[in-house]
């Protein structure tokens, strides 16, 4: 019987150890094509802080699955950006910390190879100052330009003249897509009620 138990509980633990992966390290440069990485920055470099909860909808060209949505609860200081993803139900399936000396990842949805600097670096696209991130990505060979039309910002990655990624901001809504990697996320922002 005492084996039975034992066995029952270390199945537990490797169950919820399994679900509940953490990755710590150094800040690395990210890859934004296959061959030009670069730095992220410390989320000193926000435009402004961010305190929203948004509905997150994401999709992958190259998959045949439906879009996944989820529900972020974001909060971006000049000290770090903390993202809490939950299904629509309200329940906790990621939570993403980022400071200027590490990036935590914890999930139990997400696939185990998700890097978490690629997701920072998305938020940077979207949450940064222009010119700073227009300096770091000219160092790597890049450019990044901002548009603004009436109440309509965009902010493109370019490797020449090819647009690499496209993020579009307008009123509560937020469009990304990736074009090289072939990824959209759609950000909008949720009432308070």
């Amino acid at each position: 019987m005492k084996k039975k138990v034992f066995g029952l509980v270390l199945l537990v633990v490797l169950f919820l150890y399994s679900c509940a992966r953490s990755k710590k390290q150094k800040l690395l440069s990210v890859y934004v094509t296959d061959s030009k990485t670069v730095k992220l920055l410390a989320p000193s470099a926000l435009e402004h802080e961010v305190n929203v909860m948004q509905m997150l909808t994401g999709s992958f060209v190259a998959s045949k699955k439906e879009a996944v949505n989820m529900i972020a609860c974001t909060e971006c200081t000049a000290e770090k950006i903390s993202v809490v993803m939950m299904n629509e139900l309200g329940i906790e399936i990621a939570s993403l910390l980022y400071s200027s000396s590490d990036i935590s990842l914890q999930s139990s949805f997400l696939p185990s190879n998700v890097k978490p600097e690629y997701i920072i670096m998305d938020f940077q696209n979207v949450y940064y100052k222009p010119s700073l991130l227009a300096a770091e990505y000219k160092a790597s060979g890049l450019s990044f330009m901002v548009e603004k039309n009436g109440g309509v910002e965009r902010r493109f990655i370019k490797d020449r003249d090819v647009i690499i990624e496209m993020i579009e901001k307008k009123d509560k809504k937020i469009l990304l897509h990736n074009y090289l990697r072939g990824y959209t996320y759609r950000l909008t922002e949720l009432d308070d009620e």
